[in-house]
C-alpha cells in the first residue's frame, strides 16, 4: 500500500484549488489590515466629549482585527503561500493602483 507525504489540500494534485483558497485568504487578510488601519486612524483623530470612549472601544477592535489578520497570515503560510506585505512578495498592480487612487481622493 502506497502512502503519500502530502494529503488533502497540500497534495500536489490540489495545487489549483490551493491557489484559489490562497487568493481568498489574501483578500481576507488585506480586509483585516485595512480595518486595522481605519480603526487606528479613527481612534487617533476624535476630539470632544466622547473621544476617550471612542478610543477605548476602537482599541479593542484593533486588537481583534489584528488577531484575525495574524490567523489569516498563518494559514496562508501553512498552505505554502507568501503573506502579502513581506519582503518576499510584491504588491500587485491592482493593489498599488487602489492605494494610489485612495491617496489621490483624500488629498
Amino acid at each position: 500500500m502506497a502512502t503519500t507525504t502530502s494529503q488533502g489540500i497540500l497534495a500536489p494534485e490540489n495545487a489549483e484549488k490551493r491557489g484559489e483558497i490562497l487568493e481568498l485568504l489574501e483578500k481576507a487578510y488585506w480586509m483585516e489590515i485595512e480595518s486595522v488601519m481605519s480603526y487606528i486612524a479613527n481612534s487617533t483623530n476624535p476630539d470632544g466629549v466622547r473621544a476617550q470612549e471612542i478610543r477605548e472601544a476602537l482599541e479593542e477592535d484593533i486588537q481583534e482585527e489584528l488577531g484575525h489578520a495574524q490567523r489569516f497570515a498563518q494559514r496562508i503560510k501553512e498552505l505554502y503561500g507568501v503573506v502579502p506585505g513581506s519582503t518576499d512578495s510584491r504588491p500587485s498592480r491592482r493593489s498599488c493602483s487602489r492605494r494610489t487612487s485612495r491617496r489621490t481622493l483624500s488629498t
